[in-house]
């Protein structure tokens, strides 16, 4: 081969390496990061002014997983140059000790060179190589977990914009990564925490009243999990579309939802959630009473059964539902039920709770549950629930909550009777401007502001 030709095949094999850089969306400097040599060096070999040694074009293999065709590539171009050598050299270059291959792979008996129908020893081993390295993508997995696990601790402490505005980057981030080859498990987590991020974003548009968006997303999320086989993600999904199916008044959904979650999550942290969160509630809204008694009692009994902790649960953990949390779904399906003691007394500490964590949608939730538990009363308390209420809007005046609002209206039906009373026409009001600021309808109020 001609010293001209030994360049060309090197500047092709610097040219390819550039495609493959591109094609995994790495700059020269990621590469150089990846493969620990200089940006500069990434450089040349890709413009063919610097040629070197094979050690690099296998790392370069490994981070791009290309399963050895660098090396490949590298390992022909050497054997022409070497051809091209004096007879001399050639023969110096031999270890004399050393029998050299008759037959076998090599050859056959009749001395016809049959190498050009295997891979070459170092292609696999490459191959292995790459199958085995993910150090850099269990980094980036890492960094995603972490950032999922602080939002869902966010989730109803910061708007729901915010929150929006950080996840969405992660989602797409994630997608890249989704197009590129992974280690079967780091593939799994991969799958999880896609199904955890689209589950997130889907309560962030329940928040934001984006209904279509909202169903959407959950039924992604489950796919996901599926995708995944994790049982336990499995459960978390439904657990999330059994929420967004309340919230949307789809009450049938809501239940079918936490049942089929309940199959996936056998004994796993999401059955206190699905069953109090998901299965109670749903009941109530279709007048099971003893279907809400039951789940309601045994979500207190698997309660029981939990090591305490001192931690309140967001409403979107990847863990155990918390006392207080439970507490507060109870009350909300006795509300609907018309159950007001039943309501006070589950609220009497979880509202505390709530107030000490700083999680503002259930701060407000459980207020306006009190407050609507107080008009129900046999000697209702108008101004006292009217009180609680206007606290609960205070609490969440920087927040968007599809839940607030329509726990809001509900409250507001309950009140009709005491329409005069200034605080709560000034309720009215406040829901009315929240409505007109979120750029929707605005509910139909039971009376006229």
């Amino acid at each position: 081969m001609a010293d001209d030709e030994i360049t060309t095949a090197r500047r092709a094999l610097g040219r390819h390496l550039a495609q493959l850089r591109k094609g995994a969306n790495l700059t020269q400097q990621g590469l150089a990061r990846l493969v620990q040599y200089g940006r500069s060096s990434v450089a040349n070999t890709e413009t063919g002014r610097q040629h070197p040694e094979r050690e690099f074009w296998a790392r370069c293999d490994t981070a791009l997983h290309t399963g050895g065709v660098l090396a490949q590539e590298y390992d022909r171009t050497a054997k022409r140059a070497q051809r091209k050598q004096p007879q001399s050299t050639a023969v110096l270059s031999k270890t004399p000790d050393r029998p050299q291959p008759t037959g076998g792979t090599g050859s056959t008996e009749g001395g016809e060179d049959v190498s050009a129908l295997w891979e070459t020893e170092e292609c696999i081993n490459a191959r292995r190589l790459a199958l085995k390295s993910g150090t850099d993508d269990d980094a980036r997995l890492s960094y995603l977990e972490g950032e999922v696990h602080r939002a869902i601790a966010d989730n109803e402490r910061l708007p729901s914009a915010v929150l929006l505005a950080r996840m969405r980057p992660l989602r797409a981030y994630v997608d890249q990564l989704m197009n590129r080859r992974q280690h079967p498990r780091q593939r799994a987590r991969l799958y999880t925490l896609a199904a955890h991020l689209s589950g997130l974003l889907g309560a962030v548009a329940l928040d934001l009243g984006a209904f279509r968006v909202a169903h959407a997303y959950a039924a992604e999320a489950f796919d996901l999990a599926d995708t995944a086989q994790q049982h336990d993600v499995r459960a978390w999904a439904r657990a999330t579309q059994s929420l967004i199916a309340y919230y949307t008044g789809d009450h049938h959904d809501a239940l079918a939802y936490a049942q089929d979650g309940l199959r996936h999550s056998g004994s796993g942290p999401h059955t206190i959630r699905l069953t109090i969160n998901g299965k109670a509630r749903a009941l109530a809204h279709l007048g099971d009473r003893y279907g809400v008694d039951e789940a309601v009692n045994h979500s207190f009994i698997m309660l029981a059964e939990q090591p305490h902790g001192t931690t309140v649960s967001t409403s979107l953990a990847l863990g155990p539902y918390c006392h207080p949390r439970t507490a507060a779904n109870a009350a909300t399906a006795y509300l609907v039920l018309n159950c007001g003691k039943n309501v006070t007394a589950h609220l009497s500490g979880a509202i505390d709770a709530f107030d000490a964590a700083e999680l503002r949608g259930p701060q407000a939730l459980s207020r306006l549950d009190l407050a609507t538990a107080y008009l129900h009363h046999a000697d209702p308390d108008p101004e006292q629930a009217a009180e609680l209420a206007l606290n609960a809007l205070a609490l969440t005046a920087d927040h968007r909550y599809e839940s607030v609002n329509q726990r809001t209206h509900q409250f507001l039906t309950s009140a009709k009777p005491f329409a005069a009373i200034p605080q709560i026409r000034h309720i009215a009001e406040q829901l009315a401007t929240r409505a007109h600021r979120s750029r929707r309808a605005p509910p139909a109020l039971p009376f006229a502001t």
